[in-house]
């Protein structure tokens, strides 16, 4: 697999540096750096240190991005909306800005990286699109667009409201954080099955008035009676690719039978464009060690990325001037 070749290390305004080393980019688009232009920018945060059952997810970024290269993902400078059957020029709103650069394995230590990282992209006016890394990482990335509250939707088998651990700081307990934190102006979640989701967490989630809507509800709704339960954007959605069949996605630490497929999330990806545009996201919890060389796992979540960011820019009225980043930067 031939790599591109990528610029020195950004340095942030204080000389510390927010991103990693040299990298291969998401589907080989070009490199981003701290005061260049582009409507949507990659970031990786390979942290895995907030698992409470199998690790490997710091492997994650590296995995979707290499799953990107492969097959028809690859180098392509355009691809079809599949509502309007018009090109989205994805490769040239995409960007890459490399891996978080993280110095401990203590997220409570290193979220201010991961949120100073979200905040450069956000300032540069661009929408933030976080490989992960388990789902902990959400969090951080939620801080950076503080004060602005956004609508958050949550795709996982789990309701990730755990308040058990002393730190708080675990791949089960975003939703609580963001939440306690004020991060969120509501809280939607789909797809939620499984015997491992507490009586605590359902009091938990009702006492939060969060919306749920369960795997075998969601099946159901077609995008026009989603739309309906969805508020008004802008939205951040996070996507734990456990919300997935383990039939489709066997590379992750917590896999739960009875999970959906990629057609229902193209659905709920359209209803939620409907609603709002969105304004960031991230795909968690791809362990490539669980599964085979086939690397199906790394492939769906690269193809969620696309699908998302093709949300993103066929929401616009004229994608090609998102392009660039020209948009006002959420928090300004």
């Amino acid at each position: 697999m031939k790599t591109r070749e990528t610029p020195p290390v950004p340095e942030g305004p204080d000389g510390a540096r927010p991103f990693g080393p040299p990298f291969p980019t998401f589907g080989g688009v070009r490199p981003w750096h701290p005061g260049s232009r582009a409507a949507l920018v990659v970031m990786g945060v390979p942290y895995d240190a907030g698992t409470t059952n199998r690790p490997g997810t710091r492997f994650g970024p590296r995995a979707v991005r290499e799953a990107s290269w492969t097959g028809p993902l690859a180098r392509r400078p355009e691809f079809m909306d599949r509502e309007t059957a018009t090109p989205l020029p994805l490769a040239d709103a995409l960007a890459d800005a490399g891996d978080v650069w993280l110095e401990h394995e203590n997220l409570e230590q290193d979220w201010p990286h991961i949120t100073r990282a979200a905040g450069l992209i956000l300032e540069a006016g661009a929408v933030p699109v976080t490989l992960g890394g388990d789902h902990s990482i959400t969090y951080p990335v939620l801080k950076a667009f503080e004060p602005t509250p956004v609508h958050y939707v949550h795709l996982d088998t789990h309701l990730d409201c755990d308040t058990i651990f002393p730190t708080g700081w675990t791949h089960g307990s975003p939703v609580a954080r963001i939440h306690q934190d004020g991060l969120t102006r509501s809280l939607t979640l789909l797809g939620i099955r499984g015997l491992t989701n507490s009586g605590h967490d359902a009091a938990w989630i009702r006492e939060a008035g969060a919306v749920v809507i369960p795997a075998r509800e969601l099946r159901r709704l077609d995008e026009a009676r989603l739309a309906e339960r969805l508020p008004r954007g802008p939205f951040y959605v996070s996507v734990d690719v456990d919300f997935f069949d383990p039939a489709v996605a066997p590379g992750t630490g917590t896999p739960e039978p009875g999970g959906l497929f990629f057609p229902h999330f193209q659905t709920i990806v359209s209803a939620i464009a409907r609603r709002g545009p969105i304004v960031g996201f991230d795909v968690v919890e791809v362990s490539p060690i669980l599964e085979g060389p086939h690397g199906k796992t790394a492939r769906l979540a690269a193809c969620c990325v696309l699908e998302l960011a093709a949300a993103v820019l066929s929401r616009s009225k004229d994608a090609p001037n998102h392009i660039g980043g020209t948009h006002e930067p959420l928090r300004r």
